[in-house]
């Protein structure tokens, strides 16, 4: 880290930032005096976080541990959102890592501590947050976040970690109990500690399983990105209760959409079903993921079939945590049925509780990718096969 944070280096950064970081590494012969490695994969680095991290990229002298450590790292809007979740007067990250999840989080405190075990990264990281000028109020702890929570003498208004996710041979792992620090051991400190406790775990991860083994669930928030799941959060408090689940998605506009429910109110809840009416609804990743396929059918909508979690209305629902599609036809998988609909033979194509994979009926229909229409093939009630034809509708979250 001294050596990419000299003046001449961090120059040659910027001199450079926009330059094919792979044909640099290839011409390092020319530049014996620097280290070509190491600024090549700043610049691969910069590049792709200026998509991720656009604020911190922005920054020149900030340094990325790796490329590794910045894809398993939150976007800045994944934690800015986090962020907002918590507020109080302290705070601590007990695993502080790259620390952008720190940087977002800790504006909304007075005092807020960053942990961080592998020194060099922690030193990095207290490196950054000067280029950032963030530094008020923050306390740097090298050392296990645990072992530094369990000698401390101070309480916390919030507590937030994210678990390694990943054994001692890299492999990587789902279960609560299988990662570093073992959240269910530790759930008695971590609450004794703070009233409130925030934690990220694998997205992978059984929701109700998750539930039950903490016991002390208040919140569970999945936050998916460009319809693509990124985080699993979970919020623990001392006192049980029945979660409420909040299925949210961030949108590329800057919007979102937002679902909460209980689980007790999806598995009391009776969906309607009917046959395609004139819209149709498609769940967002975040709400499949929440499973909340019957409780979303509240106001107004019906479902196509029990495992096809496609929805229909009559009437403009406004506001589905999805997409939003107005059906022009209703037909079967057959190649001369979809040219009559579809003449330009080019359509986006979807597929639910269907016994065809998306490439095999492409070819089937000689269906090519594309174009403004959107064919979804499903089942319905009665185990019919259907193709719905349809058009996006755009709809206000």
């Amino acid at each position: 880290m001294t050596t990419l944070a000299r003046p001449e280096v961090q120059a040659f950064i910027q001199q450079h930032q926009n330059d094919d970081w792979q044909k640099l590494l290839l011409g390092a012969s020319r530049y014996p005096d620097l280290p070509i490695r190491e600024i090549a994969q700043q610049i691969q680095c910069g590049q792709k976080a200026r998509t991720k991290l656009p604020h911190w990229a922005a920054q020149p002298g900030v340094l990325f541990p790796s490329i590794l450590s910045l894809e398993q790292s939150s976007s800045e809007r994944t934690a800015r959102w986090k962020a907002s979740l918590m507020q109080g007067d302290r705070y601590a990250d007990l695993t502080g890592g790259m620390g952008v999840d720190f940087w977002a989080a800790s504006a909304r405190f007075k005092r807020a501590t960053y942990c961080e075990q592998q020194t060099e990264l922690a030193e990095l990281t207290e490196y950054n947050f000067r280029q950032l000028s963030r530094t008020e109020g923050i306390m740097w702890v090298r050392g296990n976040g645990m072992d530094w929570l369990e000698q401390s003498t101070e309480t916390f208004d919030w507590l937030y970690l994210d678990p390694a996710r990943r054994d001692r041979s890299s492999q990587k792992v789902v279960q609560l109990a299988d990662c570093e620090p073992n959240v269910l051991e530790h759930k008695d400190l971590l609450l004794g500690k703070a009233a409130d406790v925030l934690v990220k775990v694998s997205p992978m991860l059984d929701i109700d399983l998750a539930v039950k083994q903490l016991d002390c669930v208040a919140h569970v928030y999945v936050v998916a990105v460009d319809d693509e799941v990124k985080e699993l959060l979970l919020h623990l408090r001392r006192v049980p209760q029945e979660p409420e689940i909040t299925a949210v998605h961030l949108l590329r506009n800057g919007q979102e959409q937002r679902f909460s429910f209980r689980r007790s109110e999806e598995q009391s809840y009776t969906a309607p079903f009917s046959e395609p009416l004139t819209y149709l609804y498609e769940p967002n990743a975040a709400l499949l993921k929440v499973g909340a396929f019957k409780r979303i059918a509240q106001g107004g909508l019906y479902k196509l079939a029990p495992s096809s979690h496609l929805y229909t209305s009559e009437a403009l629902v406004p506001g589905f945590p999805g997409r939003t599609f107005r059906i022009t036809a209703v037909t079967k998988a057959d190649k001369k049925e979809i040219r009559r609909w579809v003449p330009e033979g080019k359509a986006n194509l979807t597929v639910r509780n269907f016994p065809m994979s998306v490439a095999d009926l492409r070819k089937k229909l000689n269906l090519n990718e594309g174009g403004n229409q959107y064919l979804f093939a499903t089942s319905d009630q009665r185990q019919n096969k259907l193709i719905l034809i349809t058009e996006k509708v755009q709809t206000v979250p």
